[in-house]
């Protein structure tokens, strides 16, 4: 049956006072979609609720958003991947493989998969093992600070610059540009009247030029780095264009930082909230690998990806046109009650944890994910041996509908 109009929801998925609720209130709005309309209807708007044409199917459940990573031949990805239709500008500043189908997806996975195979992640461990004790040395002899500027954003933008061998002085412009892309819907980075694509674009010009400049001194001197490795491959006999590189590069950039910043923020304010979960990492650190993907989950630093469907087709009963987006909400499956028992208990010993943070499968599943999740271990391995209790205060949440980040928030921690 098609369901229309969801039920108990006053205003869309997409509009911005569904996303000022509380976070349970927005838990039990997706909790009541996943028991009576798991792929439903919603008008498409920005965050002021102005209309901006077409709608979208919500998905809701863990089973179908699998499904929908794992049929590329029904639902691809070539025309966007956010709620509503980037303009054609947006969308070749940031033409990554994030927004490609096969062939080209393919073809250029392939090159940019080279960067996380499990050997070159092993050769980084040492590396970010050091720099999160440093890290995290520094956040405890000051007890606490802010936790976004002090520590959630430290570790994954130096990671990710040493990566792609982006030069300290280049490193805070790089940061600034990927927080904007990903930050446009908030008046505090695009003020209300302001031109929010223009911002978009604008960011995504700086770190295509940041490549461009690393391009060229890759080419003219090879250097031991990602980056240089991107410079210096083919596809079907060709070179990557500056393009293509700075598309690369923009993804790196802001996929690379966000991901690892907001779990670590919010895992910061999980264990605040939950002071035995930490007194168990604490006393048991062989719990960190479950720990981690507990954060992950629970976090969902992504809240949505879509996907456009190809063809008239079907999902979970209802009908879906050819041209329809269907919009998986990841923030929604992670929290399946088919899949997670007390879905809303944060429990680092859960085990399964199937959880979807870095998409349901298929050719579009997270190539960083392996690089996210060695990061966090690091990070908060140091965190348990330095430190035997945090206390967060009120987080300031990005205004978003497709990125679950935290702005600023106070954290004090004491010394084991």
């Amino acid at each position: 049956m098609v369901t229309r109009k969801p039920p108990n929801l006053t205003s869309g998925l997409s509009a911005g006072d569904f996303w000022a609720r509380p976070a349970s209130e927005r838990a039990a709005t997706f909790a009541a979609l996943r028991g009576s309309a798991p792929v439903s209807f919603h008008q498409l708007t920005d965050l002021a609720g102005r209309s901006m044409g077409r709608g979208f199917w919500a998905v809701t459940r863990h089973a179908d958003v699998h499904y929908i990573g794992r049929t590329p031949q029904l639902f691809c990805s070539g025309h966007g991947v956010g709620l509503g239709q980037a303009p054609i500008d947006v969308l070749e500043v940031n033409a990554s493989f994030l927004v490609m189908d096969a062939p080209r997806h393919t073809a250029l996975r392939r090159v940019v998969s080279r960067a996380f195979t499990p050997k070159q992640i092993d050769r980084l461990i040492d590396a970010i093992t050091a720099e999160a004790a440093r890290i995290v040395d520094e956040f405890v002899e000051h007890g606490g600070g802010e936790v976004v500027e002090d520590l959630s954003k430290k570790l994954p933008l130096w990671t990710i610059s040493n990566m792609m061998g982006v030069p300290e002085s280049l490193r805070d412009e790089l940061y600034h540009a990927a927080e904007l892309q990903i930050a446009v819907q908030d008046p505090e980075f695009v003020p209300p009247g302001g031109n929010s694509a223009a911002v978009a674009i604008g960011a995504g010009k700086t770190m295509h030029r940041i490549a461009k400049e690393l391009a060229a001194a890759r080419r003219a001197q090879p250097a031991d780095d990602i980056f240089s490795a991107f410079v210096h491959s083919e596809i079907d006999g060709a070179p990557l264009t500056d393009q293509m590189l700075g598309a690369l590069f923009a993804l790196f950039a802001t996929g690379g930082n966000d991901t690892t910043r907001t779990t670590t923020s919010h895992a910061m304010k999980l264990f605040s909230d939950n002071p035995e979960q930490w007194s168990r990492l604490v006393h048991e650190p062989l719990l960190i690998d479950g720990a981690v993907e507990e954060m992950l989950r629970c976090a969902t630093p992504v809240i949505h990806f879509r996907r456009t469907a190809t063809t008239d087709t079907e999902l979970n009963g209802v009908p879906i046109a050819q041209g329809d987006a269907v919009v998986m909400f990841y923030e929604s499956a992670n929290r399946d009650e088919a899949v997670f028992d007390d879905p809303a208990r944060f429990d680092i010993t859960r085990n399964p944890n199937p959880h979807v943070s870095f998409g349901g499968g298929g050719p579009h599943f997270c190539l960083g994910a392996s690089l996210a999740r060695a990061q966090l271990r690091a990070l908060f391995s140091k965190l348990a041996e330095r430190v035997a209790t945090i206390e967060a205060g009120e987080p300031h949440y990005l205004a978003s509908n497709f990125i679950n980040g935290i702005k600023r928030m106070p954290v004090t921690v004491t010394r084991r």
